[in-house]
């Protein structure tokens, strides 16, 4: 039987670990300059908008991305199954199973475009939307639900290409396709243009992205065929019995994460959705921090079709406590001075606005990132069945107590409406069921993994609050210096308090392998795009 093309012979544990890291650096260089340019388009978009129009954009975003999960989970058995038979050798079922997954997506593109119109034409008038507006309003939500359509079936190479680990490549792609489609957004506002063009940018940039990915694809692995005479019931119930549990577990978090703008898109006003929106971004970008380590899956399913159930729980540990070092600053920063940050970035008056919404959002971002590796690694060895089922019972707390409290208590009440369910699932129940499953002590993984990295991060929030006191930060510069001074007093701690000599020595090195390997791959054409 042939082996799939880039199928590595063995499984080389400091190979995975460098491909693992340059995944991860990958993802957070393009997280960072992601963020610089939403950091920016964000402030450009509300001003020139206007609070009423840019809350009606960002309601349409929230309830067209429900559109999203009609891949039924399937973006996960995509990653699972193509690192899993790739593993085996198996270049026969991996494109059985790849065209099983692939007109799934087709059919699910087309029933997401459906219920799009309807959303457009018999829902979006029930929403706080200004008269004035709906006509506009029903276009976009068209438009976005076009894009969504597409991106279903043209995420499967996505799919394929994080399951083959190239998480680089996916990230180098959506940069170059971020960059254009900011530039025209930004030229077309300048211009006099409104939601309808933004729109349009956002569906010709998922077209363009979606066929460089699909060649990248078929140019690496060349083999691989995608049939419908290759779908069979097999490989459909293959799929769909992985699939369904995380189509479950997408459903309930896309609640948990969308309720809030819907809840006060209906109860209150557009406007009100912009204020809550901003401390929303900030809190998007947290995610998307820890997000960019969300290359475990396909490397744990490649651990457990070898037998290595071991070296899948150390994952378990190490991966929570570095992702907690990465992202604990960041939430400190948030509750110590995240006031001062959104006065600078948005202006005075949000900074008063948001701060409070800002400070319960962290909160349950925090908890909710804190099992963010427990849920990969139960997907990547296909135990996802109780995070899902969790997941959904958290999102019907979270819009149920959102419902309770937006009336009395506003835009924070939402918030707390969030808060409450994530602390009780995220820092109880997943943590307990992660540990059973995969045999490990809650009391090592509680203790390494989550307490260990709180130490560096409570001495950050002393010194940042103290520097906060001490000197006013009512500048970019100032705001900047502080911060960085402070930071560099939490990585020597971290690195000391988290980490022994030995640890050290070997994350160093391992960096420093992935960053060469990284430039290497810039100087010189990548092997797909190389002629045969």
């Amino acid at each position: 039987m042939r082996k799939p093309a880039g199928r590595p012979s063995r499984c080389d544990p400091m190979e995975m670990s460098i491909q693992i890291v340059k995944n991860i650096l990958s993802n957070w260089g393009s997280f960072a300059i992601g963020a610089a340019v939403q950091f920016l388009m964000m402030p450009f978009l509300v001003h020139r908008l206007g609070d009423t129009q840019y809350g009606i954009w960002v309601l349409i975003i929230s309830f067209t991305g429900f559109l999203g999960l009609f891949d039924f989970g399937v973006s996960g058995s995509v990653m699972k199954y193509v690192a899993e038979y790739r593993a085996k050798g198996d270049s026969e079922g991996l494109s059985s199973v790849c065209s099983s997954a692939y007109y799934v997506f087709v059919a699910a593109g087309v029933l997401a475009f459906a219920v799009s119109i309807v959303m457009a034409f018999g829902f979006l008038h029930h929403f706080s939307i200004p008269r004035e507006e709906i006509a506009d309003a029903q276009w976009v939500t068209l438009i976005i639900g076009l894009q969504i359509g597409l991106t279903l079936p043209l995420g499967f190479f996505t799919g394929y290409m994080r399951g083959i680990q190239r998480y680089d490549h996916v990230a180098g792609i959506s940069l170059a396709i971020l960059f254009v489609r900011s530039l025209f957004i930004v030229i077309a506002v300048l211009m006099g243009y409104r939601l309808i063009a933004i729109a349009i940018a956002h569906l010709v940039s998922t077209m363009v992205a979606g066929a460089i990915r699909a060649i990248y694809v078929f140019r690496a692995d060349p083999g691989l065929r995608l049939r419908p005479g290759l779908v069979t019931r097999e490989t459909l119930a293959t799929v769909s019995r992985y699939s369904f549990l995380i189509f479950l577990y997408y459903v309930a978090t896309r609640f948990i994460f969308s309720a809030g703008n819907l809840v006060i898109g209906y109860y209150l006003t557009a406007a009100a959705i912009t204020l809550y929106s901003i401390s929303q971004r900030l809190v998007d970008e947290l995610q998307v921090v820890v997000m960019s380590t969300g290359v475990l899956q396909p490397a744990v399913s490649d651990l457990e079709a070898r037998g290595q159930n071991a070296r899948v729980r150390h994952v378990l540990i190490n991966a929570t406590k570095y992702s907690m070092m990465v992202v604990l600053p960041i939430v400190v920063t948030y509750l110590v001075v995240g006031d001062a940050f959104i006065s600078l970035w948005m202006g005075e008056k949000y900074g008063a606005a948001c701060y409070g919404v800002l400070v319960v959002l962290t909160c349950a971002a925090a908890a909710n990132i804190s099992q963010y590796t427990s849920t990969q690694v139960l997907q990547g060895i296909a135990r996802h069945g109780g995070t899902a089922y969790v997941t959904i019972v958290e999102a019907a707390a979270n819009v149920a107590l959102s419902i309770a409290l937006v009336k009395r208590y506003g835009i924070i009440g939402v918030a707390v409406g969030t808060l409450v369910p994530m602390l009780c699932s995220n820092l109880v129940v997943i943590p307990w069921y992660a540990c059973r499953v995969i045999g490990l002590s809650p009391g090592r993984f509680y203790w390494e993994g989550l307490l260990v990295p709180c130490i560096p991060a409570c001495l950050f929030g002393l010194l940042l609050y103290a520097a906060s006191r001490m000197i006013k930060l009512d500048g970019w510069m100032t705001f900047v210096s502080v911060l960085a001074v402070c930071l560099a007093g939490y990585a020597f701690a971290a690195g000391h308090l988290c980490m022994s000599k030995h640890e050290r020595v070997k994350r160093w090195s391992q960096l420093s392998t992935a960053v060469r390997s990284g430039f290497a791959v810039i100087r010189s054409p990548a092997p797909w795009m190389r002629s045969r």
